[in-house]
């Protein structure tokens, strides 16, 4: 019998090549205490194709950003348990966060709140009614699409 001239001499097992990871969409944290604006803030980025997650109160805010590590947070300026400027200190004290975006939400007038926003460790500020054209510079200047890719 001939030898098979194609058989490897090695019969050490095939090892299948690693798998890229699969890309991971952005979580974004929307902290809301008005649930009609939540909700209006979950479907939106959703649709966007982010993974959005919620919290209702400042307190939870803090729980559900470590619990998910969010790549962005939009946090409402006035949450019942805790404000967002307490959230804010109390997130930029925690090593993974000193860099996450957070963006403060407020109807409030900027020029008397931004200041202080920017102070206790917020990157932008967002006045409500929400101008989705806003939204839509701060999406892109913060966070990878939903495809991995920078927006802006």
């Amino acid at each position: 019998m001939e030898p098979n001239r194609n058989r490897s001499r090695s019969f050490g097992l095939a090892v299948a090549p690693e798998a890229a990871p699969a890309p991971t969409k952005p979580t974004i944290l929307v902290a809301e205490d008005d649930e009609d604006g939540l909700s209006m803030m979950q479907t939106l980025l959703g649709l966007k194709g982010y993974d959005v997650v919620g919290a209702a109160n400042g307190l939870q805010a803090v729980e559900v950003a470590l619990a998910k590590f969010p790549d962005l947070i939009f946090l409402d300026l006035e949450l019942p348990l805790l404000d967002g400027l307490a959230v804010t200190r109390n997130l930029r004290c925690h090593p993974k966060f000193m860099t996450v975006p957070i963006v403060r939400v407020s109807g409030h007038d900027p020029a008397k709140h931004r200041e202080p926003a920017l102070a206790a460790g917020c990157t932008d500020y967002l006045l409500k009614p929400i101008e989705f054209e806003r939204l839509e510079e701060i999406l892109k200047s913060t966070l990878p699409s939903a495809d991995g890719n920078i927006e802006g």
